[in-house]
């Protein structure tokens, strides 16, 4: 599951690089597509970051230790 994970965030990073050079093309401020686009890249860096924190409870190793729940 973590390769999975992994290729999936690889993935939605290259999307989002690809969008930003796109973004250069655009005159500034076209029908608000610049606040949603910055909208849109402020919530997936917030889930990249809360999967990234999550990613030893992905694990499917055995041999790692488990995740203790409180």
């Amino acid at each position: 599951m973590s390769t999975q994970l992994d290729r999936k965030i690889e993935q939605l990073d290259k999307a989002m690089k690809r969008l930003r050079v796109t973004m250069t093309a655009l005159p500034n401020r076209v029908g608000g597509f610049k606040k949603e686009h910055d909208d849109a890249a402020r919530r997936i860096a917030t889930m990249t970051t809360i999967v990234e924190a999550a990613r030893p409870l992905f694990n499917t190793d055995n041999r790692s230790p488990k995740a203790r729940r409180h």
